[in-house]
């Protein structure tokens, strides 16, 4: 399940900056690509153009855009100047299933890490990295809960839905939620537990469709639609967050 921007970054690619008017933008050429599209993320904006447009054609596109585009940059650098970039220190504000979760990091001699009621405790060692000890644990930590939550999730899905996956895991994917493979097996992002658990919920749901309907097509939204009806606002939670929730800067969103 893909977050946030309207595409991908293509694969092969032939960078350039350009400055247009008021708007900076990345200019990502790709061979297989045949028409124009936007991607607004992280608060920057890039255009995925085909290999020999020109650079005046994307430029009018860009223009002829200008409204749309100001109005996702602007919504997401909002988003970014509220929240403070992630140092993995004692007070900083985490999220489990969207509650905020205080970080307490001191020094021990070995690593552990619990959580009492809202707050996180997390020892490091005297020889660790300041900074990349405590964030590795906190990680590994997310990923077990994830999984822990997964296990009770699909121990309580009624094998009536037929829509059973053959495995799932946790992963660290840096654009999407979710992925579901050809052989039913269920793969997600453990940053997607900083969302609110019924936005979770959606997104596993949301992937398990996928084993009927491996597309996006009318059926697979009714398929959705059937199992999660509230899917529409989980989608728009996931647009709107994703910019801050996917980010390694910042792993976290602002209160609405």
């Amino acid at each position: 399940m893909p977050a946030g921007a309207m595409q991908q970054p293509a694969e092969d690619t032939n960078k350039a900056t350009k400055k247009p008017m008021s708007l900076i933008y990345q200019i990502n050429r790709s061979k297989k690509r045949r028409n124009l599209a936007l991607k607004v993320a992280r608060g920057n904006l890039e255009v995925q153009a085909p290999w020999h447009m020109s650079e005046a054609v994307i430029a009018q596109f860009v223009e002829q855009k200008q409204d749309w585009i100001n109005k996702h940059l602007n919504r997401q650098r909002q988003q970014l100047d509220n929240l403070m970039p992630r140092k993995w220190r004692s007070g900083e504000r985490l999220r489990w299933l969207g509650q905020p979760l205080k970080l307490k990091v001191s020094v021990a001699t070995r690593k552990t890490i619990e959580r009492y009621g809202n707050e996180l405790f997390v020892t490091t060692t005297a020889r660790s990295n300041s900074e990349r000890e405590p964030k590795q644990t906190i990680v590994n930590w997310y990923k077990e809960q994830a999984m822990q939550w997964l296990d009770q999730f699909f121990s309580a899905w009624s094998t009536a839905h037929q829509l059973n996956p053959t495995s799932w895991s946790i992963g660290d994917f840096t654009s999407k939620w979710g992925h579901c493979t050809r052989k039913r097996e269920l793969r997600f992002s453990w940053k997607l537990w900083l969302a609110p658990e019924w936005v979770v919920r959606n997104v596993v749901i949301h992937e398990l469709c996928h084993l009927q309907e491996f597309n996006h097509s009318k059926a697979f939204w009714q398929l959705v639609a059937q199992h999660s009806p509230d899917y529409e606002a989980a989608e728009q939670w996931l647009r709107q967050h994703g910019v801050t929730v996917l980010n390694n800067q910042y792993l976290d969103f602002t209160d609405d």
